[in-house]
């Protein structure tokens, strides 16, 4: 009899063959689960958007990389993934509840995304414990509502956390503490009302911190102490009425400020807050001051020092000593929002406490003047913003960067005197002529001499 299986084991080699040169499945692996594509190198199984209601069967082990996002999973158990995964996106489905060992021993795990899980109300303080090598964790859109202590404790290497648009109320203090490579914190779209001490501890390397569109009330004059590297604060859309100058002082690297879409009081509470912006070479929003009435429309940073002339005591005489007419005119050069002030180019910029001006000096004899010689214009050079031309609240222009070095304590001293010129010497072997008055009287005294011969 003729065998006729011979044909059909062919045809299922060459499919097995097929998908393995499409990347479909790996030679020797577990096969791929139902509705759900597999690629080598590195191991990937991706399952998203088919309507899993629980984490499909039969995922490999070697798997590295999981792709789960857009389904219905409502629980993640321990097993249900391999130690040996790197990434796990699982965002827009609807957890609602993580076994705390679900991750437990996952030292490889790099980034891990449970964004948009809105039924996911509550963690354990021990869910991400032990994920030594994760450098982003995506838990925006979820129904948190608060933070567990030590929640975020041993992540040494987490750089991107995203907690926006949850119902956070409050932060414990040192919740960030062991964050000290976190570069990027998103806190906006929560209803934060105060911000402590404590509460930004050890974020000694973050760059940007967004906490618009909150209900913040209250920030403690140290609660970014430890931010010395931050460029971007986004403030916008809260409640606060004012906030201490010192309170930015510690951020020396900060480039970017949005303080728009509150209820600032522009009285003298809201002196040392006007000192800071006036010193502030970054991008700024508008400070529209809410009260007191005759300050209503306003804006902060264009206010005069006489708006404050009413203020008195201890702390506004501290205010006016830190910030005198000697430091205005130290830093006027360089500094935004004063180099056309006395031009008189921005109406209602002017300063009530202008710095000495030296007159223009005459060049002395034979001298070169400098002025205007090889002049760079610097950011700070160009004049303040004029308020239709504000950078957008979410998107911060990084194309238009000023220079952040050491703020000069004065302006740079002109040399005095003038260089001496190289004198002029005739060529090789032409004999100069005598100088001064005895070179005059021998050159008539052989003029004479020769008129008398002649006459002779």
């Amino acid at each position: 009899w003729p065998d006729t299986t011979l044909p059909s084991l062919q045809t299922g080699a060459l499919a097995e063959l097929l998908l393995v040169l499409l990347g479909l499945k790996v030679p020797g692996a577990a096969s791929c689960p139902t509705d759900c594509v597999c690629y080598p190198s590195p191991m990937t199984v991706s399952c998203q958007a088919h309507n899993f209601v629980t984490i499909p069967e039969g995922i490999p082990e070697d798997s590295e990389r999981i792709f789960l996002q857009n389904n219905q999973i409502t629980l993640l158990l321990r097993g249900h993934f391999s130690p040996s995964m790197v990434t796990l996106w699982i965002y827009s489905n609807n957890i609602t509840f993580i076994d705390p060992n679900t991750f437990e021993g996952f030292v490889n795990l790099e980034e891990l995304d449970l964004g948009d899980n809105r039924y996911l109300r509550a963690l354990a303080a021990n869910t991400f414990q032990g994920l030594v090598k994760l450098h982003a964790l995506y838990l925006y859109k979820c129904g948190l509502s608060s933070l567990p202590s030590g929640i975020f404790g041993g992540l040494h290497n987490l750089q991107y956390l995203y907690l926006q648009d949850n119902h956070i109320e409050f932060l414990q203090d040192d919740i960030f503490v062991d964050l000290v490579n976190l570069s990027h914190l998103f806190l906006h779209g929560n209803k934060l009302w105060s911000l402590h001490q404590n509460t930004f501890r050890g974020l000694i390397n973050l760059d940007r911190l967004l906490i618009h569109q909150n209900q913040l009330q209250w920030i403690h004059r140290r609660a970014f102490h430890d931010l010395r590297r931050l460029t971007t604060l986004f403030l916008f859309n809260n409640s606060l009425s004012e906030l201490q100058g010192d309170c930015l002082a510690h951020l020396g690297a900060l480039e970017f400020l949005r303080l728009n879409g509150n209820p600032w009081s522009c009285d003298c509470k809201a002196r040392s807050l006007w000192e800071w912006l006036h010193r502030f070479r970054g991008s700024s929003s508008n400070v529209i001051c809410e009260s007191p009435e005759r300050m209503h429309g306003k804006d902060l940073k264009v206010l005069r020092a006489e708006d404050f002339r009413n203020c008195s005591g201890s702390e506004s005489l501290h205010q006016i000593k830190t910030f005198s007419a000697a430091d205005r005119g130290a830093s006027k050069a360089h500094h935004p929002h004063h180099s056309s002030k006395e031009k008189g180019g921005e109406k209602g910029l002017h300063s009530s406490h202008p710095a000495a001006r030296p007159g223009p000096r005459r060049p002395a004899k034979n001298c070169t003047s400098h002025k205007n010689r090889n002049r760079t214009l610097k950011p700070g050079s160009l004049g303040p913003r004029k308020s239709g031309h504000e950078f957008p609240d979410y998107v911060p222009d990084y194309q238009h960067k000023f220079s952040f070095g050491v703020m000069p304590t004065g302006l740079p001293k002109r040399k005095g005197k003038c260089t001496r010129r190289t004198p002029i010497r005739a060529p090789s072997g032409v004999q100069q002529a005598a100088g001064g008055c005895a070179g005059l009287v021998a050159s008539r005294l052989v003029f004479v001499l020769v008129l008398v011969a002649i006459t002779r």
